[in-house]
């Protein structure tokens, strides 16, 4: 049998009205789609993945951006295209600062990386441009003051089979990459 892909391009202003319309247009476009039509918690956190996107693009490029969706046979693979800043963490256990492109690792390199004031996530450092975000520990916080403010990037990788960010050092693009796989 041959599946040929179907795609979807939304470019992202920097600053959004209303984020309804740009969530309904990629409900929308995967509603066909049969592993996610009729699927409630499937549907859900495409939903959920598509809103952290979005407020990743509002919060932190400041720019244009662009998503694309396209169907495969059996996935549906997500991406977040902007020319912003760069993605950068910190070492958990050194302190040390790290932006994109990264140098002086052996490929592949895992580390626990800090976001932010107090969240951290498991990575894969690849090569010196891209990153796998990995499956987190169990989180057990005994209160919701507990709870880290930026913790978006954990919520995608809940949600989905795989989640990457890549750098695109010749032309400064960053792209985060979510796919949902239902082999």
């Amino acid at each position: 049998m041959v599946f040929k892909s179907q795609k979807l391009i939304l470019e992202i202003p920097a600053q959004i009205s209303s984020y309804r319309t740009f969530i309904d247009t990629c409900c929308n476009f995967v509603g066909d789609f049969e592993p996610l039509s009729g699927d409630f918690k499937r549907l859900a956190k495409f939903k959920l993945v598509i809103m952290e996107l979005l407020t990743n693009a509002m919060k932190h490029t400041k720019a244009i951006s662009f998503l694309e969706l396209e169907i495969g046979a059996d996935e549906i693979s997500i991406r977040k295209i902007d020319a912003g800043s760069r993605f950068s963490f910190l070492d958990s256990k050194t302190g040390k600062s790290y932006c994109f492109p990264l140098t002086g690792f052996r490929y592949p390199t895992q580390m626990l990386a800090v976001f932010g004031d107090n969240y951290s996530l498991d990575i894969l450092i690849k090569n010196e441009d891209l990153i796998e975000f990995l499956e987190p520990k169990e989180i057990d916080y005994l209160s919701a003051h507990e709870l880290p403010e930026n913790f978006g990037l954990m919520v995608i990788k809940q949600c989905a089979s795989s989640f990457h960010y890549h750098y695109n050092v010749p032309d400064g693009r960053n792209t985060f990459e979510v796919v949902f796989n239902f082999k």
